[in-house]
């Protein structure tokens, strides 16, 4: 019904150093970059399939807002249950590795060259406006239906019925 692209950068800044890799400095601090990493990492790791890294980011976000500020600790919390497709060791390799980096990277690049004002900043079919913005905020699901030309049983709640008493065609 639709494809979720999730950048993991935010409002950070990046510089290349010396031997080729990249520093990055985040606005709410060095546990924000570690977690973009990590998110970065699990993105890459099941190549962008959004039905196995989706449960993980919802989780992994929630966990950290509830119960730690550990990034790293988390998410091998997490990995260690067995429940995704990627294993500690997998995500650990890719923290600690260039090719992390290197993903890490292109996320500045792709958020970079969305152009953004400030984030979450949200596109649907490549168009960013502040109703998009605040519709899909508000409800995500509401905004994808609207937008959705197929059916879905997920969006048969928001099917407008008329404004007035009508007589349906079907109904004797």
């Amino acid at each position: 019904m639709v494809n979720i692209s999730i950048y993991p950068y935010g409002n950070a800044n990046e510089r290349e150093g010396a031997n080729g890799e990249w520093t990055f400095t985040c606005q709410h601090g060095e546990n924000e970059c570690k977690g973009n990493l990590v998110e970065t990492c699990m993105i890459n790791l099941v190549s962008f399939d959004q039905t196995k890294f989706m449960d993980f980011i919802i989780t992994y976000e929630s966990d950290l807002d509830r119960k730690s500020s550990d990034p790293y600790g988390t998410a091998q919390t997490l990995l260690e249950t067995g429940n995704y497709a990627v294993t500690w060791t997998q995500m650990n390799d890719c923290l600690t590795s260039k090719q992390g980096n290197t993903w890490e990277h292109q996320m500045a690049l792709w958020t970079n060259a969305a152009n953004h004002q400030y984030t979450p900043w949200i596109t649907l079919q490549g168009k960013h406006t502040t109703t998009i913005q605040n519709e899909c905020t508000a409800s995500t699901l509401q905004c994808t239906c609207a937008q959705y030309s197929g059916t879905n049983s997920c969006c048969k709640k928001f099917e407008k019925e008329p404004v007035r008493d009508v007589c349906w065609k079907d109904e004797a």
